[in-house]
Parts: structure tokens; C-alpha cells; sequence
């Protein structure tokens, strides 16, 4: 049987040098599949069968046989058999003591097809559905689709569930396997080119406010029957992506609460607690989401709400300039008649100029801290370059972007006039292929990233940006993050100069 599970990369690695750290049986199966054109279909099964035989049971063994003889032969029909073949293998291995999976797989092979385009896409889309054997369903052919670009879907989802009865745990396990078995069909629409990258963006976002409405309905209905308690008079106000619409696979949710004066300080922040904990306590279903709040007022470790007055004050008197450029993207994600309040301020708030002055020393504070924080005070080691791919924490990237928009929207004195209209053009084509590469990214990887992506996702990216191939886009992530970062820094320096 197997003892623990194999620790090999999330994607197919190119090379088996130093990405790898696996025992030999595991190297030489990977070394077959990088090789699977020269060996076969056949030779691949037997390959499979060999190498799982002495680790399950003879009942799963004949269940699993059954299904890797009538997968693998669809695989090698794929365009990237060896990523296909590669997930197949961390498939098995997180399912291969999971009966009821094994007898799922075993009689539904209608849906083998389907499972091939989710193995050839990424690990990461292949770790989430070898956690629920209900996602298999999604992958019937005659399943139907169901996406339609509006919150009302994902809502009535999660009104199925059950909370006559409340029962933390196991409301906690039945919220997170519904988020899952949502979250998975928006994927499997994108890699089925159902849908495409924008449009799966905003699906994230709506899934994600419906699952808040359903975590706050969750809270008011104990609050109702363990305090005789409605509390209304709060809103939550949502930033970055989740405040854009433009949520990944991935993202966390940054969120700020605000609340009114109808009751005492301990019930709102009792409530955005008990939010926080449902969205991202980890049970053994996993989490939602991670939950980010350093937005508010009181920044990382105050209190986790604010009043109203107190967001108003701080936002007219004390914010930062990246602050004010970070509200312009915040929305109220939740209804009623305070949120409608805040709401207005937030336009107003939006309306207060900012300071050419104030944001160039901002971004320039921002860059000595980030080199401060990335120095090795051990000894001198060589920072290993970004991959290609990289476009959120590098220079030239998403940040450096938002700032270099900012300055060309609000047209300041420190750009030349004649060049505005084109920096901008070039600045909303960098912006939507910078989205566009986070989503795929996302979708390949959770946290820690490979130097490459696989060729399924590379390949939706090339049609989605517009581009001839692998190379030409390399070319345009690189040498558009050289160019904004020069371009923000020209402003930078023409306003330290002044």
C-alpha cells in the first residue's frame, strides 16, 4: 500500500535536475512519460499498472486497471499527452484509496474525455477535482451548462443548503464542498472554451459575493436565535480584484467593514469575526478563501472594522495617496439602506484629488522598503530572475502599471502632452494581457510556481492575447514590463528633480 503520497512537482517538469526530488522508480516513471511517444499506449498501461499493483488492494486494483486501460489510449489522442499522462499519475496517486471514487471512475467512462482535457491542463485543476468525486458529474457530456453571468445561479446553490439545524462543522464542510463544486464548473467552462478568460473572471467575482450573502445569512440567523439580534446597519466594502470583478482562481477577498452606531462595537465585530472565520477557517474540506483586511483604517493589526465616521475622516484627512488610488476600484458588496450610505461617501471620497507629490514619494518609499526586504544580511546569494510569466510582484508589473495609469488618466504636468495618448493606449493593451496571464497562471498553480506553464494553458493565453506563439508573447510580458518600468520611472524621476 501506499505509505504517503509522492511529492512531485504540480506541472510535468522540463528537466529532472533540480525541480525534482523523488525516488527512483517515480524519476524513471516520469522519464517513460516524457518519452510516451517511443513506447506507446500499450507499453504506458502496463507501465501504470506495473507501478500501482504492489500498492492497492486486488479490489481496487481491478477497478483502477479497468479505468487507466480505457483513459491512457484517450490521452495519447491529445495534443500534450505528457502533461495529460503526468496528471493522470497525481490523479491516481490522491485517489488510489478512495473507493467510491475508483468505482465512479470505473463505471462513467463517458466521461473520460472530458477528465483528459482537465489532465492535460494543469496540476492545480487536477488537484481540485480528485477532492470530491461529485465533480465528475460536471464532466458528462450531457451536463448542462449552467453558467449565465449572474449572482442568482451561485445564490440558489448555496440555498440548498441546509441550516435548520445549525451545526458548525458541518455547515463549514457542505459550504466549502458547494463553493468547490461551483468554483470547479467555471474552470472546466474555461479550459472547455465555453467561456472565456474575462468572462471567467467575472464569474469568480459573482461566486465569491454569493457565497459572502450566504456566510452573512448564515450569521444573522444564529445571531436571531442566540441573541434575538438583527443587525443591519454594517457594510463591506470590497477591493483589488474582488472590487473590479476581475477575481482569479486564486485570489483572496480584501475586504473592509464598515458599521453604524445602532449597536455596541463587540456585536459588528462579532459579525465580520464570525464572516472571516466561515470564509477561511480550514476544516478538513480545506477553505474558501483567505481573507485579507489591511485595507482598513487601522491597517494590519487594528481593529478588524471601522466606524462610518472613522472611514470617512481617514480617508479625507489621514489616507495615503495609494490608498485613495486603491478606493477608486473598492464597491459595496452587500445591500440595504447603510450600505447605500457608504456607498455615496465612497463616491465622494473618490472625487478628493491626489497629490502628484505625494503619490511619486509614496512609490518611491515603496521601492526602497521592497529592496530593503529582499536584502540577505547572511551573506550575499544571487536573486534568481522572474519568470516570464510573473506579472504581480515584479518591477514593471501589475502595481507599477496601476500607478503609471493613474498618472496618464489624471494627466498630470509630469508627462509630456504628446505622449499621453499613446502611453496610454500602450498602458490598457499591458493591463489586459497582464490579467489575462494571471488568470491562466492561477489556473496552473496555487502558491509556489514551476518556471513554465503547461502547453494547454499556454496555448488558450496565445489566443487570448492575440498573439503568434510562445515566443511572441515571451517577448511582449518581457519587454512590456521593461517599458512601464522605465516609463514610471521617468516620471518619478522628473518630479524628484523638480
Amino acid at each position: 500500500m501506499l505509505q504517503k503520497k509522492l511529492h512531485i512537482p504540480l506541472n510535468l517538469p522540463l528537466t529532472l535536475n533540480d525541480e525534482i526530488e523523488v525516488n527512483e522508480a517515480i524519476t524513471n516513471l516520469i522519464k517513460s512519460i516524457q518519452n510516451c511517444n517511443k513506447i506507446g499506449a500499450k507499453s504506458t498501461f502496463i507501465m501504470y499498472e506495473d507501478f500501482f499493483s504492489k500498492k492497492t488492494s486486488k479490489y481496487i486494483k481491478n477497478n483502477l486497471n479497468f479505468f487507466l486501460k480505457n483513459i491512457i489510449p484517450i490521452i495519447f489522442q491529445s495534443r500534450h499527452k505528457k502533461e495529460g499522462l503526468y496528471q493522470l499519475l497525481r490523479l491516481v496517486d490522491n485517489i488510489v484509496f478512495n473507493f467510491s471514487y475508483i468505482d465512479a471512475l470505473k463505471t462513467n467512462m463517458f466521461i473520460y474525455k472530458n477528465l483528459s482535457k482537465v489532465l492535460s491542463f494543469s496540476g492545480h485543476i487536477t488537484n481540485v477535482v480528485s477532492k470530491d468525486v461529485k465533480l465528475l458529474e460536471i464532466l458528462q457530456p450531457d451536463y448542462g451548462f449552467r453558467l449565465n453571468g449572474n449572482k442568482t445561479f451561485y445564490k440558489n446553490s448555496f440555498e440548498k443548503i441546509g441550516t435548520s439545524n445549525f451545526n458548525e462543522e458541518v455547515l463549514l464542510d457542505t459550504l466549502r464542498r458547494t463553493h468547490r463544486l461551483l468554483k470547479f464548473q467555471i474552470l472546466f467552462a474555461l479550459i472547455n472554451n465555453d467561456i472565456d478568460v474575462k468572462r471567467a473572471a467575472t464569474e469568480f467575482s459573482l461566486l465569491a459575493e454569493a457565497t459572502i450573502d450566504f456566510s452573512l445569512q448564515v450569521i444573522n440567523k444564529k445571531n436571531l436565535i442566540e441573541h434575538n439580534l438583527v443587525c443591519k446597519d454594517f457594510s463591506i466594502i470590497a477591493y483589488g480584484r474582488f472590487g473590479t470583478n476581475s477575481m482569479t482562481a486564486n485570489s483572496d477577498v480584501d475586504l473592509v467593514f464598515v458599521y453604524g452606531g445602532k449597536f455596541q462595537k463587540n456585536i459588528y465585530i462579532g459579525i465580520f469575526k464570525q464572516l472571516i472565520k466561515i470564509l477561511s477557517t480550514k476544516t478538513t474540506e480545506g477553505y474558501i478563501y483567505e481573507v485579507d483586511t489591511k485595507l482598513k483604517p487601522s491597517g494590519k493589526f487594528g481593529p478588524v472594522a471601522c466606524t462610518y465616521e472613522n472611514f470617512q475622516k481617514y480617508h479625507e484627512i489621514e489616507s495615503f495617496a495609494w490608498e485613495k488610488i486603491a478606493l477608486k476600484k473598492a464597491r459595496v458588496i452587500n445591500d440595504g439602506t447603510f450600505s447605500k450610505k457608504v456607498k455615496n461617501l465612497i463616491d465622494k471620497l473618490m472625487a478628493i484629488p491626489i497629490s502628484d507629490s505625494d503619490i511619486t514619494e509614496e512609490i518611491h518609499k515603496m521601492r526602497i522598503k521592497k529592496n530593503e526586504n529582499e536584502s540577505i544580511p547572511n551573506g550575499f546569494k544571487k536573486k534568481s530572475p522572474a519568470n516570464w510569466f510573473e506579472t504581480k510582484y515584479v518591477g514593471g508589473g501589475q502595481r507599477d502599471l496601476e500607478f503609471l495609469m493613474y498618472f496618464y488618466r489624471n494627466k498630470t504636468d509630469l508627462i509630456p502632452r504628446y505622449e499621453i495618448d499613446k502611453n496610454k493606449l500602450f498602458c490598457k493593451k499591458m493591463e489586459n494581457v497582464f490579467f489575462k496571464t494571471d488568470q491562466i497562471v492561477n489556473i496552473c498553480f496555487f502558491d509556489k510556481k514551476q518556471s513554465h506553464l503547461p502547453n494547454d494553458a499556454i496555448n488558450i493565453l496565445i489566443k487570448e492575447v492575440n498573439v503568434k506563439d510562445l515566443g511572441s508573447l515571451k517577448s511582449m510580458i518581457i519587454q512590456g514590463k521593461i517599458e512601464i518600468f522605465k516609463l514610471l520611472n521617468q516620471i518619478l524621476e522628473s518630479k524628484l528633480i523638480k
